[in-house]
């Protein structure tokens, strides 16, 4: 097949480790002691059908049904208290975190997810969002992530899923000389949490791309990764490809040195389960003696301008989100300072066509946006399109967009948080 088979479809069966989907509503203001009330509220979303229900205690199961599909809920109301590495994590700018540190209590949903993640987490903020509509914050323990109750709103609202890097959260553990790099809230999709270990303060932006990536695709597949197995992750350059491997926590660490930072003596009550590190097959020889190699061993490469793997499943979705959400672009855009780039989808070359490689999906500086057309000004160098080159300007239909970013004097904004472009 060529790149010793980088679309390996060689699986393994899905591993079902007992972890369930934990989300934490906090309310604004209102009294969430009556349990009817927001039950009621969730069974008047018309895709979800309450089945089944039993109290126990203070604690309601629920089965209920949604898009031909059932699913097991667990509903509580919680103590809370804010976790100071929370605090830390916390990317969403609208959120009152001075409000969010005096809450006392909000409620707990778990979740078994179902064959989809990405549906199922969709789904999951459809409950929250169902139940509380007018939440201040979302806490999604499994990945530990504050996420903003507008967003939430959002994203309840779309007939699109989110992006797949929010159902789990990448994590940077720093000391003088190293980072270890490791995911939280893959578990629960029943795939292995994702590391990179013996980064640096250096490198580990671009080793925080190569795991949200991997991770990315593994949300993806069908069944898990088998370990050792390769995945086409990136082409780096004209003739170098990653080909990433997964290995278990526990192999990995006999790579380095006892008092790496990510070691046993830093796992003893965590990252301990089902966790793996990523690794790189330098080459076809490399792949078949199972010889593997750290991720570093790329990092000059990495410097330049690779092109990540994105599915055409992926594709797909940031396209959909994309246009569903396009009137901010229309709006950003009659902004002066407002800077806009789109991404397009670029027919390759004939010589470069096949079925996983049909469009180069490249950015576009914005300069006109007329009806449903959109001209603009190419910011890269394509790999698969010989006769365009940076600064190249093309006029293409709305259509062809994937995705777009708008850079306001404040921040950058996606259609993932586009609700951020109206609070300013």
């Amino acid at each position: 097949m060529g790149l010793f088979d980088l679309f390996n479809k060689k699986l393994e069966k899905k591993i079902q480790p007992d972890n369930l989907s934990m989300m934490l509503a906090i309310p604004e203001k209102e009294d969430i002691e009556d349990q009817e009330i927001l039950l009621s509220r969730l069974d008047a979303v018309p895709e979800i059908h309450i089945i089944s229900r039993k109290k126990e205690d203070y604690k309601m199961s629920l089965v209920i049904e949604y898009r031909e599909q059932e699913f097991q809920l667990l509903l509580y109301p919680d103590s809370f208290v804010l976790p100071e590495f929370y605090r830390q994590q916390h990317l969403f700018p609208d959120v009152d975190m001075k409000k969010l540190a005096l809450a006392e209590s909000g409620i707990t949903v778990e979740m078994l997810f179902g064959e989809n993640s990405l549906e199922s987490y969709h789904l999951q903020l459809k409950i929250m969002h169902s139940m509380l509509p007018d939440m201040l914050a979302l806490l999604d323990i499994s990945s530990e992530k504050i996420l903003s109750g507008r967003w939430v709103a959002m994203a309840a609202a779309s007939k699109v899923p989110p992006a797949p890097r929010y159902i789990y959260t990448v994590q940077a553990v720093s000391d003088e000389d190293e980072v270890w790099l490791h995911t939280h809230g893959l578990n629960r999709c029943g795939i292995t949490e994702l590391e990179v270990l013996h980064s640096t303060k250096i490198t580990y932006n671009s080793h925080y791309n190569i795991i949200e990536t991997a991770a990315n695709r593994l949300l993806e597949a069908e069944e898990p990764i088998k370990e050792k197995e390769p995945l086409y992750l990136a082409r780096l350059s004209e003739d170098i490809y990653m080909i990433i491997t997964l290995i278990p926590w526990a192999e990995a660490l006999k790579e380095y040195d006892e008092d790496i930072l990510g070691g046993k003596n830093d796992r003893k009550e965590s990252h301990n389960g089902y966790t793996s590190a990523i690794f790189v097959y330098h080459t076809e020889a490399d792949y078949k003696k199972k010889k593997y190699n750290p991720v570093s061993i790329y990092d000059e490469v990495l410097k330049d301008n690779p092109i990540y793997m994105i599915t055409n499943a992926e594709t797909a979705r940031m396209r959909s989100l994309a246009i569903e959400r396009i009137n901010y672009v229309r709006k950003a855009l009659e902004q002066e300072e407002n800077h806009i780039l789109v991404k397009i989808g670029l027919i390759v070359d004939e010589e470069f066509q096949n079925e996983d490689n049909f469009h180069e999906h490249i950015w576009f500086e914005l300069l006109e946006f007329n009806g449903n057309k959109v001209t603009g000004e190419l910011t890269q160098e394509p790999y698969y399109v010989k006769d365009m080159h940076t600064g190249s300007v093309g006029t293409y239909d709305m259509e062809d967009i994937t995705d777009w970013l708008i850079f306001t004097p404040e921040r950058r904004l996606s259609p993932d948080d586009a609700y951020l472009f109206e609070m300013q």
